[in-house]
């Protein structure tokens, strides 16, 4: 009897180990698929693949702490697509009941600070802009003081203290000009629509015809020698 109890309790054991690696295996590999997909712009699929990787923790994580990090890695994933998503309301942080800032993750509170200050440049309101551009320099020093490396919140910090103090010194009753909206992609398009890490879509200046523009091809050296002229993108002729 008990040549079969101990090679049953090892059996169960193992099985019991392998399921939850193989859950946290699978919890990465789902990580590894939303870091692609934030990679190449693709915000709805990489804030489902986060979210996916930790919805149902194995029973490992949950007791020895396994896959911490994959956790805290799927909250920025899922952070930074709704930043570009421009969802800046599912970024503030979360505060207690006298108001002070609870979140202590330095790359969370600075998403959420960059996100508080894009929503002022849509506020035509001066005073109530000069309101909330306090708030996200005081949401940026809680970014510093919880890192005090971050070049990025020093900067911002910097920069939001300059723009505050150039509206206050503004006659009352200024509007403040709203950020220009956001060119919307094709709807064929790989991109997604309205600003990405790389900037605002780009395109031709408003007005400007297009067909003005030529393209010149440059020439081979030994067709150069025969004909100086620049060439106008005719057909090449195979030789040979």
């Amino acid at each position: 009897m008990k040549s079969i109890l101990l090679p049953a309790v090892l059996a169960i054991a193992f099985a019991v180990a392998g399921s939850a690696f193989w859950a946290i295996g699978h919890a990465e590999q789902q990580l590894a698929d939303a870091h692609r997909q934030l990679a190449v712009l693709q915000y709805s699929s990489a804030s489902d693949e986060s979210d996916a990787s930790v919805a149902s923790p194995p029973l490992v994580q949950r007791i020895g702490g396994l896959g911490r990090a994959d956790q805290v890695d799927a909250r920025h994933l899922h952070a930074t697509a709704d930043y570009w998503e421009t969802r800046y309301n599912a970024l503030e942080p979360k505060r207690d009941a006298g108001g002070a800032i609870t979140e202590t993750d330095p790359d969370l509170l600075l998403l959420a600070a960059n996100a508080a200050f894009r929503t002022t440049q849509n506020d035509p309101d001066r005073g109530n802009t000069l309101r909330r551009l306090d708030g996200v320099v005081k949401t940026y020093g809680e970014v510093l003081k919880k890192d005090a490396s971050s070049m990025d919140a020093a900067y911002n910090y910097e920069f939001v203290v300059r723009t505050r103090d150039a509206l206050a010194r503004t006659r009352p009753g200024t509007k403040v000009p709203s950020a220009a909206a956001p060119k919307t992609a094709a709807a064929d398009a790989d991109l997604p629509a309205g600003p990405t890490l790389h900037g605002r879509p780009g395109g031709p200046p408003a007005k400007t015809d297009m067909a003005q523009f030529k393209i010149v091809i440059p020439k081979r050296g030994e067709e150069r020698k025969d004909d100086p002229q620049a060439g106008k993108g005719n057909v090449k002729v195979r030789k040979g």
